[in-house]
């Protein structure tokens, strides 16, 4: 009987191993581990123990198989093929709003270079239950922000028409339980990956950014633009919440590129908006977007969400068929899922997508969304 669980276990392993790519990255929130020759892939993406002895998720599932009945509404940027641009993304915007009115749509605030960090609620704003979606905390990963638009627009053009999904009406799904967006929380730093210095105007900021690289030695300013993953004062945002900040290991401890976690936690304009927002609303779920490596992260430490939380990277896992790990370091923290589960107890998931480096190719963006499509509208069905 040991030997036959050794042996399923051990099935379990090298299922979910089989999901990471070999030579790739995978990261979790606030870490970027490497995989590849001479490092231990039980230590960096371990199996996910709390899979063993976890109760059926029948309950979960619809019936609807990888959101096939979900629609891709065109005439919108982010239906397309494409670098996907805070410009881009502010069009859209402004379209959806005149299309479906009934979307809400305000500001949470300015970034530091001047741009606005909206968001979205689709759905009745005084539900019962709420949703959190945001992508684009890091710059480099801007892909999955051009997802979330596709989330809004989809569920937009699901309820104007009152579709059904697993038999159930999607705009009573959406009056029992609302979706908020933050598509882009990091417009300042996307610019910056998508466009260079040029794209920032502020001149004080695109003096701090050349006093960064000449700090970190750079001979290569497009590879340090095209590579930037923190907003434009040089913090990484995903380390910038209040999980174990004061013990997070930020590998440089000035502002740079892609490391530095900040001189306080909830110090940037971007992770406090995101963090007022999380109180503010009470959040039942939140899902946090970035790229690469088909992985979701859902743990933290034990708490009173974790069950819950399990569950909800159950109906990733059967959309996206990405793997689920437990990884958890106390000192590699400060991501926003972290203190979510953390600080607010609030279940919560980092969905890694695609494959390859980041950015990763846009070429990309059709398999992605294959992927997260049905993930709202499963969530919204078991709220029903």
């Amino acid at each position: 009987m040991k030997r036959k669980r050794k042996l399923w276990l051990l099935s379990l392993l090298i299922g979910s191993l089989a999901l990471i790519p070999a030579g790739g990255c995978a990261y979790a929130d606030g870490l970027e581990a490497e995989t590849g020759p001479g490092i231990d892939l039980w230590q960096k993406h371990r199996m996910n123990l709390h899979a063993a002895d976890e109760n059926d998720f029948s309950d979960l599932f619809t019936g609807v198989k990888n959101g096939e009945d979900v629609p891709l509404p065109q005439g919108y940027t982010f239906s397309e093929v494409g670098t996907y641009s805070y410009d881009d993304l502010s069009a859209d915007l402004n379209k959806l709003k005149t299309d479906y009115p009934e979307m809400a749509l305000d500001s949470l605030g300015k970034t530091a270079d001047g741009r606005e960090l909206y968001h979205v609620v689709v759905g009745n704003p005084n539900a019962k239950h709420k949703i959190l979606v945001h992508a684009g905390i890091h710059a480099r990963e801007y892909i999955v922000s051009q997802v979330a638009m596709r989330e809004i627009g989809s569920l937009l053009k699901m309820q104007r028409e009152d579709s059904k999904y697993g038999g159930k009406s999607m705009k009573s799904m959406l009056q029992n339980c609302a979706v908020h967006f933050v598509p882009m929380a990091d417009p300042d730093g996307i610019a910056i990956v998508q466009g260079g210095l040029g794209c920032i105007g502020s001149e004080a900021l695109r003096t701090s950014i050349q006093q960064m690289m000449e700090k970190d030695k750079v001979t290569d300013r497009e590879k340090y633009y095209k590579t930037w993953k923190s907003n434009a004062r040089g913090v990484n945002l995903n380390k910038n919440f209040d999980a174990n900040w004061q013990d997070t290991n930020d590998r440089k401890g000035y502002p740079s590129k892609d490391e530095y976690k900040g001189e306080a936690a909830e110090s940037e304009i971007e992770s406090k908006a995101l963090a007022d927002l999380t109180r503010k609303e009470h959040f039942d779920q939140t899902i946090s977007y970035h790229t690469q490596g088909k992985v979701i992260y859902w743990y933290f430490g034990e708490g009173s969400y974790v069950k819950s939380a399990r569950r909800l990277a159950e109906v990733v896992k059967r959309n996206s068929d990405y793997a689920v790990s437990d990884y958890y370091v106390p000192n590699e923290a400060g991501g926003f899922k972290d203190w979510a589960e953390q600080k607010l107890n609030i279940p919560s998931v980092t969905i890694e997508c695609g494959i390859g480096t980041s950015p990763v190719p846009e070429e990309q963006i059709k398999e992605i969304w294959d992927g997260q499509k049905g993930i709202l509208p499963d969530l919204l069905y078991s709220y029903s």
